[in-house]
């Protein structure tokens, strides 16, 4: 090894961030490029942001959780700042400033890189991307449909059915009034308790199993129970069977009312109302089906009016054609204080991913905290990372990835002024194009543009260039037709639009 080798370094990317080759930020930009289109289509604009905002914002509107795990800078003015970790306060700030210009509802996009320094987990990175998509300035039911049938829209353009994934609704606003018709008065703990229901009874199952297993085990069983959407005897092909493990498995359900029931209890609740609220928490149904369940758990004299939103919603969702994708879940709460109304998320059907694939609902005053008049709106936070996973692992077929439409290999050639001529013509009018006007051999240039899959190349040789005129071949067919310069643009934009 010589001196200049041993002194070579080898810097590694960082944990928890990503390097995209072309062919895989295709599949990114695919995913990027249906979440605009469809945001367009319904007529939302693109708004952008920095990517670095005042530590305070974060503090002031997403709490201390989520300041602990963003990335922290320091200006040389001393100034404490945050790579963003989501948009919603940059969108509350710049709302703030100048909402008084925009004729309302205002509907809004953006797909800003978002950074979060967090504990890696599959479908969980420490930078993505992230579409936040919201309808602002109107308060009314449709409004929530439409947030929601945009967020069906992209992820059925991306490949997955109906059998894949479902998008689960609650509305804060009914969950209030049923808890104060129960008489309940903390009821942001009661909510956020619903939130962590399905978290509760794996910590629970966790520390059990530590009595027989390491802890990375005892996680990684743990969250496959709860992931398991058939506790059967299926479970034990992915985790160890023991008599421990077949007794948890065995009493599932009486584990997940008592991880429920113990957190109730310590708020002082009592055992009447922990048994309806658990009962509540576990309907998971089809709209019509869980509007009918609810009236029958409960029978208070304004029911009817306690669930009138999500009712509305089911009519709205059944007019878009979309209630194959729904189902009304209980125990949905999303745990941020500021959800007033409906609330959504979408995940896989069968819980192959712990995270969801995006998540939002109805926020009634996110910027008058910032000094602007009060806003209603709805809207959702959706990343790229989930939704790529769960294309992968359905085997969902990307687009073929389209490099250029026409391939120019010059044969020989010292003078390139008519093929840049023939190659600036078709980009003018939309076709790309690659010019290689390299010393190769024509087989080469075959093998070339054989891997760029194009199917259109013109081969310019002296001969042809004499008579005005190239051949113009079919790499996929083989047919090949002696074609005049001044037509080369027209007849291929003739052959590429069929």
């Amino acid at each position: 090894m010589t001196d200049k080798e041993s002194q070579k370094i080898i810097i590694n990317r960082s944990a928890g961030f990503r390097d995209f080759y072309p062919e895989e930020f295709a599949k990114i930009n695919f995913i990027l490029e249906t979440m605009k289109q469809v945001a367009r289509e319904f007529g939302y604009v693109e708004y952008v942001t920095p990517a670095v905002e005042l530590q305070k914002l974060y503090e002031l509107k997403s709490g201390d959780d989520l300041v602990g795990e963003t990335f922290k800078i320091k200006s040389r003015s001393g100034q404490k700042l945050v790579l963003i970790p989501e948009l919603t306060p940059s969108l509350t700030r710049i709302l703030a400033e100048k909402q008084q210009y925009y004729t309302k509802p205002i509907r809004w996009f953006s797909i800003p890189k978002c950074y979060r320094d967090e504990t890696q987990q599959r479908g969980r990175v420490k930078e993505f991307w992230q579409l936040n998509i919201d309808l602002l300035g109107i308060d009314d039911i449709y409004a929530d449909a439409e947030i929601i049938v945009i967020l069906i829209d992209i992820i059925t353009r991306c490949g997955l059915n109906e059998n894949q994934f479902v998008v689960r609704i609650n509305d804060r606003l009914f969950l209030q009034k049923f808890l104060d018709a129960i008489d309940i008065k903390d009821k942001l703990s009661i909510i956020q308790i619903f939130d962590k229901k399905d978290k509760l009874v794996q910590e629970l199952i966790e520390k059990k199993l530590k009595s027989k297993f390491d802890e990375s085990q005892a996680q990684d069983f743990a969250l496959k129970i709860r992931q398991a959407s058939n506790l059967d005897e299926s479970i034990f092909n992915i985790i160890e069977k023991n008599t421990l493990t077949e007794k948890i498995v065995k009493n599932y359900d009486e584990l997940r009312l008592k991880a429920f029931s113990s957190k109730l209890s310590k708020l002082g609740i009592s055992a009447d109302k922990i048994d309806i609220l658990y009962k509540l928490s576990e309907i998971k149904d089809t709209p019509s089906e869980f509007i009918k369940r609810v009236k029958k758990l409960a029978p208070f004299d304004k029911i009817e009016e306690f669930l009138s939103d999500l009712s509305r919603l089911a009519e709205i969702l059944e007019n878009f054609g979309v209630t194959k994708y729904i189902i009304y879940d209980g125990s949905l709460a999303r745990g941020l204080d500021y959800y007033t109304g409906i609330i959504f998320e979408a995940w896989s059907r069968d819980s192959i991913l712990p995270r969801a694939i995006a998540g939002g609902g109805r926020y009634s005053d996110l910027v008058a905290t910032l000094g602007g008049q009060p806003l209603p709106g709805t809207g959702f936070g959706m990343g790229e990372t989930v939704l790529m996973e769960l294309m992968d692992e359905y085997n969902i077929k990307y687009p073929k990835i389209n490099i250029t439409d026409v391939y120019i290999a010059p044969i020989k050639l010292k003078n390139l002024e008519t093929i840049i001529q023939i190659s600036d013509n078709l980009r003018s009018i939309g076709i790309k194009t690659t010019l290689n006007p390299f010393n190769w051999r024509i087989k080469r240039h075959f093998e070339n543009a054989e891997k760029q899959g194009v199917k259109w190349m013109i081969i310019a040789g002296k001969k042809d260039l004499n008579q005005k005129s190239v051949t113009i071949r079919n790499i996929v067919s083989g047919e090949q037709e002696l074609v005049p310069i001044k037509k080369v643009k027209n007849y291929l934009k003739r052959k590429l639009d069929k």
